[in-house]
């Protein structure tokens, strides 16, 4: 079925679809599927989609989803859902998602001011009659104003207080997002820490905010994902900061010629020599044949070899001291 087709779907095409049906489903035909579709999706739908079905969501359709749908996620599917998406989750949602399908959750990432604060609500919560779910949802509260901020909302100093290992689960996405500015504060523990496939949404303005000493932290795979735009802004100081692995992707874009033309730049020309006196002789030889009317090649070798083989006589010829006449008159 091709994708757009699923966008003449309805929230009573979805409650009778069977379960089953789900696996087939694609990133694409999720993404051209109406928003209000999303009301008809329950646990059991949502067990049998595949994980890379999920990429096709966002905010509005999760959302738009009964809470309850997401007791039928799992570990991949969650992994594979797009960070926007989970904007459109609330608490009560949160708390339908079973446990072992949030324990691939990198936890170490998260601050742990936020982690202590957190633990303490859910801790005074449950203490207090809350629920689980109330207690979950006042520990995220709680949370909040130690976690990140939103990326493009990112700054210069922001950037610089991040421990490296936050930067472990950068996507590309979330690169887009900040601001050039931002970068001044990346450093080369930084830029080790970050997956390769991160610097697909690095931009030209962002590379000319970069300090040099962080593109020390650059290997050949994060090199070879980074737009081109990037790299045609680098500085020398930059690229003589990285790692000769990533400056060998670095100057692969134009097949190695940039470095070839350099080389041959700066490589000294040899200056044309005086003609010795073989060669004088040859030269003469044909000028004299020219003069004659005859073909320059006509009797060139017979008079070139004459004319070579007196140069070279007169050039072995021990040399004559020249007699001063007044030496002659007054009988040396």
């Amino acid at each position: 079925m091709p994708a757009d087709a699923m966008g003449g779907m309805s929230p009573q095409h979805m409650e009778e679809m069977p379960p089953e049906a789900m696996q087939g489903m694609s990133s694409d035909m999720m993404e051209a599927m109406p928003t209000e579709c999303m009301c008809g999706m329950d646990a059991s739908m949502m067990a049998h989609m595949p994980p890379e079905a999920m990429q096709g969501m966002d905010a509005d359709m999760m959302s738009a989803m009964p809470p309850d749908a997401m007791g039928g996620a799992y570990a991949d599917m969650m992994e594979a859902m797009p960070a926007g998406a989970l904007e459109g989750m609330d608490m009560e949602m949160i708390t339908s998602i079973p446990l072992e399908a949030v324990e691939s959750v990198d936890w170490a990432s998260v601050p742990p001011e936020a982690m202590e604060a957190g633990f303490a609500a859910f801790q005074d919560g449950m203490a207090n009659g809350m629920s689980p779910g109330d207690a979950f949802e006042a520990a995220g509260a709680a949370a909040d104003p130690y976690m990140p901020a939103d990326m493009g909302d990112m700054t210069a100093d922001m950037m610089s207080d991040m421990p490296p290992e936050g930067m472990q689960g950068m996507t590309a996405d979330m690169m887009s997002d900040m601001p050039p500015e931002a970068m001044q504060g990346m450093d080369a523990d930084m830029m080790s820490a970050m997956p390769p496939h991160a610097m697909e949404g690095m931009d030209a303005p962002m590379m000319e905010n970069m300090p040099p000493e962080a593109m020390g932290g650059m290997d050949a795979p994060m090199m070879a994902n980074m737009p081109q735009e990037c790299a045609d802004v680098m500085t020398s100081e930059q690229t003589e900061a990285m790692p000769a692995d990533a400056q060998q992707v670095a100057g692969a874009d134009d097949g190695g010629m940039g470095a070839m033309g350099g080389a041959l730049a700066d490589a000294p020309q040899d200056e044309p020599g005086p003609m010795d006196a073989t060669a004088d002789a040859t030269m003469s030889a044909m000028d004299e044949t020219q003069e004659q009317g005859m073909s320059p090649t006509a009797g060139m070798d017979e008079q070139a070899a004459t004319a070579a083989d007196t140069a070279a006589t007169d050039d072995d010829a021990p040399a004559v001291d020249e007699v001063d006449p007044t030496d002659v008159a007054t009988g040396m």
